[in-house]
Order: C-alpha cells, then sequence, then structure tokens
C-alpha cells in the first residue's frame, strides 16, 4: 500500500512500508532462464525476503516479467511479507523505478493482475482478499506508468478504467488491515487504481460523474466507519476527476447535495439514529472533508478544482 496522491506520478512510503536498498539473491544468480520459467520449484520463502531486502536486483538473463509472473502466487499469501514487501515491492521497483518492462511486458502483468480480480469476487471474510486487493494496487502502478511513459492505446485505457469501476463495485470485502496478516484495504487499493486512471488524457468526458457514482455507490455499502485511511483514499482519487479540465461542476453539486440530504435526514428523528446509515454519512462527510483539503492545498489550482472546493465548503457548512 505504497501509493499516495500530490504531483502526477509521485511517490511516498505508505505507513506499513520500509524503503529497501538494492542487491541480489543468490539462488536466482545460478539458475538458467529456462529453469526459472518452466522447472524451476516454488521459492522458499528466505529467498524472496532476501530478494527484497537487498533491492529488488535481477539475475543476469532473468527478465522482471518473468519474475512478477512467478510472484503472482504471493499477491494470495495470507504472509503480509511475501504480499506487500516482496510481490507489490518488486512490482513498483521494475515498473516504476527501473521500466524494465515492455510495453508488451506490461499488457501480460496487466491481463495476469486484471483477471486476479474475479477470483472469489463476491466473497468476504476470507483470504482471497489478499489476491485481488493486492492485484488491484499492483494495477494502480500500471495505471501509473501509462501517465509517465504512455503505451496503452485510449481504448486500452478505457478499458481498463471500466474493468477497475467493476471491480470496485462489487467488491464485498471492505477490511482493512489484521494485525497478524497485515493490510486487505480493498477500497484504498482500488481507489489508488483508480486515481491515476482518472489523471490519464485518453479519457473523456464523464470521467468525473462514473467516479462519483462509484464512489457514492461504495460509500452505501459499508456497515462500519472506515479506520485505516480509506476515506483519504478515495478523496484522492476524486480530487483527480474534479479537477480536470473536462469535470462538470453540475455533477459535483449534485452529488453533494444527495449527502447533505442524507445528512439531514439521518438527524430529522433527533438523538436516535440508524447505526450503518451514521456510517455511510459520516464516512461521506469525511471524504468531502478530505477531498476539499487535498483542493485547499493545491499549489496550482485548476480552475475547476477552485470551483469543486468552494461547492464542497459550501455542503460541508450544511453537515455540521
Amino acid at each position: 500500500m505504497r501509493i499516495r496522491s500530490g504531483t502526477p506520478i509521485q511517490w511516498q512510503s505508505s505507513p506499513h512500508r520500509i524503503p529497501r536498498t538494492l542487491g541480489l539473491v543468490a539462488l536466482l544468480a545460478v539458475l538458467p532462464l529456462q529453469a526459472v520459467a518452466q522447472s524451476a520449484p516454488p521459492r522458499p520463502r528466505e529467498a524472496w525476503v532476501e530478494m527484497a531486502r537487498t533491492g529488488f536486483t535481477r539475475p543476469e538473463g532473468v527478465p522482471a516479467r518473468r519474475l512478477l509472473e512467478e510472484m503472482n502466487a504471493l499477491l494470495a499469501s495470507p504472509d503480509p511479507v511475501l504480499r506487500d514487501e516482496v510481490a507489490y515491492g518488486a512490482a513498483e521497483r521494475w515498473i516504476l523505478g527501473e521500466k524494465a518492462l515492455s510495453p508488451e511486458d506490461l499488457r501480460a502483468v496487466m491481463r495476469m493482475w486484471t483477471a486476479n480480480l474475479a477470483e472469489g469476487l463476491g466473497e468476504s471474510g476470507t483470504d482471497g482478499v489478499f489476491r485481488r486487493s493486492f492485484s488491484a494496487l499492483c494495477l494502480a502502478v500500471v495505471a501509473a506508468a501509462d501517465l509517465s511513459a504512455p503505451f496503452l492505446e485510449a481504448p486500452e485505457v478505457r478499458a481498463f478504467f471500466d474493468r477497475m469501476l467493476d471491480y470496485f463495485a462489487r467488491e464485498r470485502d471492505l477490511r482493512g488491515f489484521d494485525s497478524t496478516r497485515g493490510w486487505m484495504h480493498s477500497v484504498a487499493h482500488t481507489a489508488d487504481a483508480l486515481k491515476f486512471l482518472a489523471r490519464n488524457p485518453k479519457l473523456g468526458a464523464g470521467t468525473d460523474t462514473r467516479l462519483l457514482d462509484a464512489a457514492r455507490a461504495k460509500l452505501e455499502t459499508s456497515d462500519s466507519v472506515f479506520q485505516w485511511g480509506e476515506n483519504d483514499r478515495l478523496a484522492l482519487a476524486l480530487h483527480s476527476v474534479v479537477r480536470r479540465a473536462d469535470a462538470d461542476g453540475a455533477a459535483l453539486e449534485a452529488w453533494t447535495t444527495q449527502w447533505v440530504e442524507a445528512h439531514r435526514a439521518l438527524w430529522a428523528g433527533g438523538p436516535q439514529v440508524d447505526a450503518r446509515r451514521f456510517a455511510v454519512i459520516e464516512n461521506a462527510k469525511q471524504v468531502m472533508r478530505s477531498l476539499h483539503a487535498a483542493l485547499s492545498m493545491e499549489a496550482s489550482p485548476t480552475s475547476t478544482g477552485e470551483a469543486a472546493r468552494k461547492t464542497l465548503l459550501a455542503a460541508l457548512a450544511k453537515m455540521r
């Protein structure tokens, strides 16, 4: 869960990740490429951990794509080190840091991670969420890569955006963090992918309306107040669309008006409130606050972004 917002393609450390230094895993160095690809047994945990610890330097002749394909199984691991530090850390390092994958390679791992989104989709409370959620986070890396060095055609970006919205709508496991198994965080990880996709100029008008609708639908599915930063991450995805030149200010105003009305309805009966509706509306308020803060801190605000900031402030004033 390293991806954070800021200027386009700005990467910062997450609360639960530790930067690594460069190095090499000796086990990989002695294996020929064909053996790695076809007949190598699964690597022991110690080999993967050492690879991450020493900075993901690849052995000569072993391409990054091949290793990412081998690491795909680690995304489903209940071990947070293998899932987060190793598999996601390698994707971030080789795709964004080293730019070690060709467009063909990027499309291949993109297809692999996209396919992972369907495995066990609709379940909740199972380990299946690890594969789906961390695949979404790896897809955020691909979306960011297309901003820094474009390789996807416009129809591919549109299909990518459609697929992430579909997954966002259908994912039912909204758990954030477990003290033993680490991050699950499907809301935050999918929001990260949507954040970078929403910045892509190959998406056209209406991107903001679709993402606002998706955010509202996701907020409506939560039974409890988010406590692991999901609201901030969702706000940063919305930040990407409301400041676009083609953003529709009326769509944001209608979106905030719906939440203002829901807030009034919640409290219409006095102190007796529906606990689930309270959680939904509290999450919405937190998203709006975070989005307003992000727009307020911009060094170079856009006209659409400034209009959005004012709309959010007016709505929040009615929800006190």
